[in-house]
């Protein structure tokens, strides 16, 4: 499976979001895209949503392949896909997009919620 890792990433054309969405995607796993009017708003419209039925999303307790992260610290949320034992995801201060362990993906947040 190509994750597109190393590929450029820019945070005003291409989200964390968006990449998850593309990824799962090319897996035929339906995963809502959202384009909020501003970003602070735009993990609480995500967040909101995710539980309706017709987005098919449902809160887990443990990953499985392909599995959503939502990640919190503070007013700052960021999302990863995960797979076997690591996230990927779009780094902003790399400017691309990378492969991380879980563990050191979910280190400098306060929580973590997991959507399949």
């Amino acid at each position: 499976m190509d994750f597109n890792i190393g590929a450029p990433y820019n945070f005003r054309t291409y989200n964390c979001w968006s990449y998850v969405a593309d990824i799962r995607g090319r897996m035929d796993i339906k995963t809502k895209t959202f384009k909020p009017k501003n970003i602070s708003n735009a993990f609480k419209l995500i967040t909101a949503q995710m539980q309706k039925l017709e987005h098919g999303l449902t809160l887990v307790d443990t990953k499985e392949n392909f599995d959503i992260i939502i990640v919190k610290k503070g007013a700052v949320y960021h999302c990863g896909l995960c797979f076997g034992n690591d996230v990927m995801h779009c780094s902003r201060p790399l400017k691309q997009v990378v492969k991380e362990s879980f563990i050191d993906f979910i280190k400098p947040y306060e929580s973590f919620t997991l959507w399949r």
